[in-house]
């Protein structure tokens, strides 16, 4: 069955990709990228300082010091998302491995994991106050498109429900919501049985972050914001680049609903075909030429091979630095303390 909604998830993603390409005209899009010339590999900029920004959040979202340099959580992190930008898994995979690498640098698996869920709860928010900011500037340059700000709202109280429902699981911690949902579905969940006592511990250490260590949170999610808006300088300077400059109001909008067109197409592989469709009609919505957007979103995808492809190298050089390590006492007594 998982095999079949696989294959019609990528079958769904091909369908977007074709309209996509369908749609495209793809003179004007080769004439762009020509006009680009030397200076697209400025294109990668932009996101690289996000990668920064969102680094720092997760760094603040540990409860206690990593023990880890910036850069080696930088190099995790980027494994991580590349992970995640590659392999279907809900971005859940990507976390799992971020908590892995972290395990092979001394910091408990209870710690990594506590710091991923609060990290991913920071972003979260994040998020939906950048939605929030769209929506109301999409209001106003949207048009009068039917069904748009209806839209906008349904985007709205469900990005808001998410971040409700993310802080009531961690309330009332994983192992009681997976416990109740088990029950209430008759089932016997006997890996998590099995893992009680660590999963009370994360537990423990999540709901104890939130009390000790409000400031930390705030200053993640602020970060994690900080990453959303230099989001937004990817396409402004695109389009710049192009000589078919935009607003930053409309870099925004298509921006910040990108990530939701990700979001609902994270089942397909890379999102194919949804990000590239998604973009073109949010461009169509913010008044974005449809050159600048078709060629924005074909770039985009380029510099996401870019990343993902680093972010592989990195995971390689990792397990190979790992495979090379000669056993020692000191190595030992940081596995035994996990």
């Amino acid at each position: 069955m998982k095999r079949i909604l696989k294959w019609l998830a990528l079958a769904l993603g091909l369908v977007f990709l074709g309209w996509y390409v369908s749609r495209a005209d793809l003179e004007a899009i080769g004439g762009a990228l020509r006009e680009l010339g030397w200076l697209a590999p400025l294109v990668l900029l932009p996101y690289f300082c996000v990668y920064i920004a969102d680094c720092i959040g997760w760094r603040m979202a540990f409860p206690e010091k990593p023990g880890v340099s910036f850069l080696t959580l930088l190099r995790i992190r980027w494994a991580g998302e590349s992970f995640n930008n590659v392999i279907p898994s809900a971005y859940v995979g990507g976390e799992a491995l971020k908590v892995f690498l972290l395990r092979g640098h001394g910091v408990p698996g209870g710690v990594g994991a506590a710091s991923a869920v609060v990290s991913k709860t920071a972003q979260t928010v994040a998020q939906v106050l950048l939605i929030t900011l769209a929506s109301i500037v999409f209001w106003q340059i949207g048009g009068n498109y039917p069904g748009l700000r209806p839209g906008m709202m349904a985007v709205f109280v469900c990005g808001v429900l998410v971040v409700l429902g993310l802080f009531w699981i961690q309330k009332r911690g994983l192992l009681s919501v997976l416990s109740s949902i088990a029950r209430a579905a008759g089932l016997q969940l006997k890996a998590v049985e099995s893992r009680r006592e660590k999963i009370q511990a994360v537990d423990q250490t999540i709901s104890g972050f939130y009390r000790r260590h409000p400031r930390r949170f705030l200053a993640s999610t602020g970060f994690y914001l900080c990453g959303w808006l230099l989001d937004t300088t990817e396409i402004l300077l695109v389009s710049h680049l192009l000589e078919m400059p935009i607003t930053w109001w409309q870099a925004l909008c298509v921006e910040a609903f990108t990530g939701v067109a990700k979001a609902l197409g994270m089942w397909i592989p890379g999102s194919l075909g949804v990000q590239e469709s998604g973009i073109v009609m949010l461009g169509r919505l913010a008044g974005l030429p449809d050159a600048l957007s078709f060629t924005y979103a074909l770039l985009r995808r380029a510099r996401e091979i870019v990343f993902a492809l680093v972010g592989w190298a990195l995971l390689y050089g990792h397990e190979q630095v790992f495979s090379m390590k000669p056993p020692s006492p000191q190595s030992t007594h940081d596995v035994g303390r996990q």
